[in-house]
């Protein structure tokens, strides 16, 4: 017995290891294009209205291919999603600092790498482990998992701000393919079949992809979770691809910048692990609901306070404390809903519309800037929608966890 109980806490951590590192690099990409924009902006030759859109619509496709990656995943096993994922991914950072015409740019920014990441997504490596983790761990390793994109903000802003200082886009975008292939072997391992653990979460509310998909979109709940999750792509967009140029509007330095948002990806795992430590214990909804009130009274006092790099450091810690620590209790009640081996479909679906709000955070963003002169209209936006996201989220009707939900 007490054999079997090492194993399953070996297997546990290798999981959770595994699904945290390719999570990790997909996420420090994905969330570090506001380091890469002046790059990006000086290699293609383009606008910064023209870069702002591209990455809009990167933004529409990573949620887009959420869905369908996670029906090929039910139909045919998630190798095949790991592996278009990673093809996908290293193909445009490959030949992006080639770019120097909008279509050019928007098939690699635009479409091959929000693609590739989108493959790869919270939902997919989460909707692997699930069904192969004990109960009781999920919650946790969920945390630990989304945690991880921290890890890439907190390690990747600085490499990648020295990377383009030493050698400009390309040299930047060809590194960073090393460890993007290396995500291949981890999600394998990941995708690997397995005996079935002691607890398999979320057997009996597993209903097929396709009638339980129409039954979730005429569901109150479901609808209030894309809701919500519309408004934190908004306000997260605004965060990875703005905020690095409202910060350094304030006269702070490039490499200053970097580091805040190492800062910002430390304080993102911590907010992302007591998220899924408190899925555990409360109610998600409340956890929800929580998480989005914070950011307008965090945006409120962004706006009013003296724009130093001390206080700059402090609020984007506090942005990211919030940032993703959404996901568990978003992908919880879709789970708890749905069950695991929905989980893919169901939460790409949901996250598509975060992604729709991506899309116009991002490109808002950009407008807002050319035609103002600063984001203080697109940051009040935020706060109010971000106060909305708190009120339908408390407004959920969460069933107990030894109820049957109905959704």
């Amino acid at each position: 017995m007490e054999k079997r109980r090492i194993n399953m806490v070996f297997r546990v951590v290798l999981l959770a290891l595994a699904g945290s590192f390719v999570y990790a690099m997909y996420s420090g990409i994905r969330n570090n294009f506001g380091i890469l924009l002046g790059g990006i902006v000086d290699s293609s030759g383009l606008s910064f209205t023209s870069v702002s859109f591209i990455l809009a619509v990167g933004q529409l496709v990573f949620g887009l291919v959420q869905p369908f990656f996670g029906a090929l995943a039910a139909r045919c096993g998630t190798t095949p999603a790991f592996v278009s994922g990673v093809a996908l991914a290293i193909s445009g950072m490959v030949f992006m600092p080639w770019c120097t015409s909008v279509f050019s740019l928007l098939l690699c920014l635009g479409i091959l790498i929000p693609a590739g990441c989108g493959a790869i997504s919270y939902g997919l490596i989460m909707g692997t482990l699930t069904p192969k983790l004990p109960a009781r761990t999920v919650s946790a390793v969920s945390g630990i998992v989304n945690a991880s994109s921290g890890i890439g903000n907190t390690v990747l802003s600085p490499i990648l701000t020295a990377l383009l200082s030493a050698g400009g886009l390309a040299r930047g975008m060809w590194v960073m393919t090393v460890p993007i292939a290396l995500t291949l072997p981890a999600a394998l391992l990941m995708a690997r079949r397995s005996g079935t653990p002691p607890e398999v979460p979320n057997t009996r509310h597993s209903p097929p992809a396709g009638g339980g998909m129409r039954a979730a979109l005429s569901s109150a709940n479901y609808i209030y979770l894309m809701l919500g999750f519309f408004t934190c792509g908004f306000h997260m967009a605004l965060i990875s691809n703005h905020l690095p140029t409202q910060i350094q509007s304030f006269g702070i330095s490039t490499e200053a910048t970097a580091y805040a948002f190492s800062v910002y990806g430390m304080v993102t795992m911590a907010g992302s692990i007591l998220s899924g430590s408190l899925c555990g214990r409360l109610r998600m909804k409340n956890v929800l609901g929580f998480y989005y009130g914070l950011r307008p009274v965090t945006i409120a006092l962004f706006l009013v306070s003296p724009k130093t790099l001390v206080t700059v450091t402090i609020f984007t810690a506090l942005f990211g404390f919030s940032g993703a620590a959404t996901v568990p209790p978003v992908a919880g009640l879709v789970s708890k809903g749905y069950g695991a081996r929905n989980l893919a479909t169901y939460y790409g679906l949901v996250f598509f519309v975060h992604q729709i709000g991506g899309f116009f955070g991002a490109w808002l963003g950009g407008i807002c800037l050319s035609t103002t002169g600063s984001y203080t209209a697109i940051w009040c936006a935020s706060l109010v929608m971000s106060a909305l996201a708190a009120a339908v989220s408390l407004a959920i009707r969460e069933e107990p966890a030894t109820a049957a939900p109905k959704y």
